[in-house]
């Protein structure tokens, strides 16, 4: 039948099995690095894993049990922003938030490892196959990015952000059609709305370091091409992609972008890497969690560790050593440069140096963490050369791809054991004591022992307070208020919130002037309601939660009173509905609507011109 196609030729029977065989390495090599996670579906994470379960977790309780959007996290640090943070709220723009609300916990936090996983070799694929034809080595492109020894370090020490570089190249596979269609003069339109939905992505989760660094990757690649083919439109594709992924994302990078700059997390970024710690980290076998092959500068063996093997390698070097053309040559010093951000601070002109002065970049450290999407970048780089030799072959093309299939399989037999001895240890961690509750709301200078893991962890615990309904000051999920930036009094300035334990508790809601009673009679994590009685006109009732601009009293702007959130009483006995939404959410909404709105339009009117052809005027 004409719809059952089948290769007819020896060419076409092998590209068919080794396209096959490419799927069973990537799927295959996914699946033996994250399956030792799901041998217990009850344990919780280790490390950081407590912070991502915590933000994952109040985004289900907040929906499910208040039937509220998580504007506000109540529970941590005397309350924070939580969609308004780089880190939280990651899971309700996401393909996931349907698990984490119809799955049980601990199975969703399995689910969205593995399934970020998968969701990074399909783009590594199509990224790869815009370059080569071989699916030998689009296969390679997959198995050194996807699952190697960075990607298991960092997932199993909970840095759940780093799963969002699965988006990485999708944003590349749109932005490089993108550049082909406007080079074609036809419109990148299409392509340029799939690399900002990617790209938003990211936004919504929680990519605080892949968002950025991504970002550098397309402008890189847009000014060396452009620079090659003397031509701007890469250029203006770049920028156009910017654009639209700013009304996108603009519900979660306007409130983002007010946190950061009430909070910003500036930080000294010194780590500086030499050549025997650069091939340690890419080729040494001893990368589990607590492993220290080599000294490093700073942190512990996870922020360094990266094993994709000699072979890998080699693979890298040939690309960004023999890797030529106008596409390849802007992949291959975009490569360049990354590996050379990865670096770190090896000297005051050093690229990571200069860039760490930055806006947004002043807030990040850890510079090898560029080299992750820099394997990536090189393994495409790599792509072109080996199907440049294999175009090169002729009719002995099907033998090279076998063989390269073979040598594909055997790197990915390589990295599996290595990158699967963190996995192993990655949800070790015994659940919490505490048991869900929805019982009266109060804050504790720090969570009751009876409460804690079984196991002590180097960080505040945030998990055990959001299920037991109480909020605690002790805190590690919000860096603004975090308990590592406090002077000698455990103050920062923003914390004004205070739990039983401290001398200066008064309460959740009390009069300020100390005259009348005041008392919560509903609370809800954004919505809290108090009676007030007996009071003074002009006195002051207060909310003890930290201060933020969003915090309304009965619909007016709540009063900032020594970092806490107040409002004037204007009878003696009165309710004071307190309430906490984003101060540029209805901007941000507004934003993405036109968005949206110009998106539509654009496409109706593109859909009609094709169909109708371009409207002509009519003669006077």
């Amino acid at each position: 039948m004409a719809w059952c196609w089948r290769p007819i030729t020896f060419m076409a029977w092998t590209h068919a099995a080794t396209r096959l065989l490419a799927w069973a390495v990537m799927l295959g090599l996914v699946a033996y690095v994250v399956w030792p996670t799901f041998r217990d579906l009850k344990s919780l994470g280790i490390h950081d894993w407590d912070t991502m379960e915590s933000y994952r977790y109040l985004v289900v309780k907040t929906i499910e049990r208040y039937h509220q959007f998580p504007f506000w996290n109540p529970y941590s640090c005397g309350g924070h922003p939580v969609w308004g943070w780089v880190e939280g709220d990651a899971t309700i723009i996401s393909p996931f938030f349907p698990v984490y609300m119809l799955l049980s916990f601990p199975l969703a936090l399995r689910i969205e490892v593995a399934m970020s996983a998968v969701i990074s070799v399909v783009g590594a694929w199509l990224l790869a196959g815009r370059f080569t034809r071989s699916p030998a080595t689009r296969a390679l492109v997959g198995v050194l990015f996807a699952v190697n020894g960075r990607w298991a370090l960092q997932v199993a020490s909970g840095h759940a952000w780093h799963l969002t570089y699965a988006w990485t190249p999708w944003v590349l596979y749109f932005v490089d059609r993108a550049f082909a269609d406007s080079l074609r003069a036809k419109s990148p339109a299409r392509n340029v709305i799939g690399a900002s939905v990617a790209l938003a992505m990211m936004v919504y989760d929680d990519g605080i370091y892949p968002l950025p660094q991504t970002l550098i990757i397309v402008a890189l690649y847009a000014v060396f091409y452009a620079v090659t083919i003397r031509d701007c439109r890469p250029l203006l594709c770049a920028g156009a992609v910017g654009v639209v992924t700013f009304g996108l994302s603009a519900p979660k990078l306007l409130p983002m972008l007010a946190v950061m700059a009430r909070f910003p997390r500036y930080t000294d970024s010194p780590e500086a890497m030499d050549l025997g710690l650069f091939i340690a980290i890419l080729t040494s076998r001893d990368q589990d969690f607590g492993s220290l092959p080599v000294g490093t500068p700073r942190w512990g063996w996870h922020e360094w560790g990266m094993y994709i093997g000699t072979a890998g390698v080699a693979c890298l070097l040939v690309g960004l050593i023999a890797g030529r053309g106008e596409r390849a040559g802007a992949l291959k010093w975009t490569a360049v440069i990354l590996i050379a951000l990865g670096f770190g601070s090896v000297h005051e002109w050093a690229p990571w140096t200069l860039l760490h002065r930055l806006p947004i970049f002043k807030s990040q450290h850890v510079p090898s963490r560029w080299l992750y999407p820099g394997v990536l970048v090189s393994a495409v780089v790599a792509a072109t050369v080996v199907e440049r030799a294999m175009t090169r072959a002729g009719f002995m093309r099907p033998w090279l791809e076998m063989a390269a299939m073979a040598a594909v399989a055997a790197i990915a037999y390589d990295i599996g054991p290595v990158a699967r001895l963190p996995m192993v240890h990655a949800f070790e961690r015994e659940p919490p004591r505490a048991r869900e509750s929805l019982g009266d709301f109060h804050t504790e200078l720090h969570l009751p022992g009876s409460l804690n893991y079984s196991t002590a962890e180097w960080s505040p615990p945030s998990l055990p307070a959001e299920m037991a309904n109480i909020g605690t000051i002790d805190c590690g999920t919000f860096a603004g208020l975090n308990n590592w930036g406090r002077d000698h009094n455990n103050h920062t300035p923003g914390l004004g919130a205070r739990g039983r334990g401290d001398p200066a508790y008064q309460g959740e809601a009390y009069m300020i002037e100390k005259v009348g009673r005041a008392s919560i009679v509903r609370w809800t994590p954004n919505e809290v309601v108090v009676r007030v009685e007996g009071a003074r006109v002009g006195d002051h009732v207060a909310l003890n939660q930290n201060y933020d601009s969003g915090w309304t009293a009965n619909g007016r702007s709540a009063l900032d009173w020594a970092d806490i959130v107040a409002a004037p009483v204007a009878t003696p006995a009165q309710t004071v509905v307190f309430r906490y939404r984003p101060s540029t959410w209805w901007l941000a909404l507004a934003t993405f609507a036109m968005s949206i709105g110009a998106i539509g339009f654009f496409s109706w009117r593109r859909t009609r011109e094709r169909l109708h052809g371009p409207a002509r005027r009519r003669p006077r």
